[in-house]
């Protein structure tokens, strides 16, 4: 089963934990890709753009990160609201930057990357694409 293309730097793999992938990737790839927010693929792109290399999921080159985009209720940090379980959050390890230096790049350019929410005190970037009402500024969680 090869690999698809979302973005220039993207593949759907990297957003789809592989029992998942594995399943419905080869005859319904759209399945897949339906649920994922495409704003979310896009802002990560983005920020590609800007820092350089990202990780998101590795399995697929055999990697150990399988859990850093859509969490299914197999996954042992799954929680049923988290914005992982709607195809609206990422985890990010950048090669290039350190996490609180994407972290203040995305509070300052966060509308332009269609970014809503960031989680801090964390060792790697999460960002989401959350729906906020009336929101006027980033939405910042966690410790």
């Amino acid at each position: 089963m090869g690999r698809i293309k979302l973005t220039t730097n993207f593949y759907l793999d990297e957003y789809i934990p592989p029992a998942l992938y594995k399943k419905y990737a080869a005859k319904h790839p759209n399945y897949l890709i339906g649920i994922l927010d495409k704003n979310l693929i896009l802002a990560d792109q983005r920020l590609r753009d800007v820092f350089g290399p990202i990780k998101i999921n590795t399995w697929y080159s055999g990697g150990d990160r399988e859990w850093s985009g859509i969490r299914t209720d197999d996954s042992p940090y799954y929680k049923r609201f988290s914005q992982h379980s709607w195809g609206r959050a990422s985890d990010k390890i950048f090669l290039k930057a350190t996490p609180d230096e994407v972290r203040e790049y995305i509070q300052k350019y966060w509308q332009e990357l269609g970014i809503t929410a960031i989680e801090k005190g964390v060792s790697w970037v999460h960002s989401d694409v959350r729906q906020i009402l009336n929101q006027t500024e980033i939405f910042i969680f966690g410790k």
